[in-house]
């Protein structure tokens, strides 16, 4: 089946795009792609006009800037696995999470921030941006905001973001001298998305306790979501595996997972305890490793 017509444009500045968004009736965004043009394809989605984004050469970047690590709304999966600046010691939930993404094919083309925007819950970077306290920076008529990732994800593949707004980049603070994070997820197989996942981000102060805790979830509730009691019982403690053990249990009761042909609820939360614990040891042993920004 072929898609159902639709006018194409094709923007080569932000303010471009921004001003068709304004201007058309319902359009709809394409950056990588992987999610929308199947839904074209099998007429899913049928709409009347689509703002193609690839032209915009200024979105295309992943970077460090300013304090933050900064990814424009054309950096493609594959961009993170590939990058200089992602490693374990520094960016370990990107560089855990980037390789576990659908299958090379998709990871070359689909975006991190078109699948934030497409807020699937099953989708793997709204944890990794909620662990990371990061936040996405939008353009509309009215001009540019910020919007926290917690405030980002609503429903079911629907956000904060304006209606005539686009999400031009994507952005997480730099990591501070001890901090460390990971991602851990499970799939039926390669290609699949999550039935559970857990980005964890930790950050020790001179003496070793946690000063602050991030833990993002997947495809256990409506959104991607924090488990913000578990993160409490983190700070001011020493990493330890009895604290990672209850921490799990806070977080495995934070998660609001749906019985389906994967598993059922009990089980999912099960699996939330365990990657949690598993996400925790390996972002508190990152954290104590010696960071290049402290050696530099």
């Amino acid at each position: 089946m072929k898609a159902a017509p639709f006018e194409h444009h094709e923007p080569e500045t932000v303010e471009k795009a921004v001003s068709l968004l304004e201007s058309l009736h319902e359009p709809t965004i394409i950056a990588g792609g992987q999610s929308l043009v199947p839904m074209l394809r099998f007429r899913l989605a049928r709409p009347d006009t689509v703002v193609d984004i690839n032209g915009i050469d200024a979105l295309d970047y992943l970077e460090e800037e300013d304090g933050y690590l900064k990814m424009g709304a054309l950096a493609r999966h594959a961009d993170v696995e590939d990058a200089d600046v992602i490693d374990e010691d520094d960016y370990g939930s990107f560089a855990d999470a980037a390789p576990l993404i659908a299958d090379p094919q998709i990871r070359n083309r689909g975006t991190i921030v078109g699948s934030m925007a497409q807020a699937d819950p099953k989708g793997d970077w709204g944890s990794v941006l909620i662990a990371h306290d990061g936040e996405v920076v939008a353009r509309g008529p009215d001009g540019e905001r910020v919007i926290p990732a917690d405030e980002l994800f609503l429903l079911p593949y629907d956000t904060s973001l304006g209606e005539n707004e686009l999400i031009t980049e994507a952005r997480v603070p730099t990591p501070a001298a001890h901090e460390g994070s990971a991602y851990h997820k499970l799939k039926r197989k390669t290609g699949d998305y999550a039935m559970v996942g857990v980005a964890a981000r930790l950050i020790l102060d001179d003496e070793g306790r946690i000063e602050d805790a991030g833990i993002g979830m997947t495809a256990v509730d409506i959104t991607n979501a924090r488990a913000a009691e578990a993160e409490a019982h983190l700070e001011g403690e020493r990493p330890s595996a009895d604290l990672f053990e209850k921490a799990g249990e806070l977080a495995a009761e934070e998660s609001n997972p749906e019985s389906d042909e994967h598993g059922d609820a009990s089980y999912k939360e099960r699996m939330v305890d365990v990657l949690a614990q598993r996400a925790l040891g390996d972002a508190a042993e990152r954290a104590g490793a010696v960071k290049r920004r402290v050696t530099q």
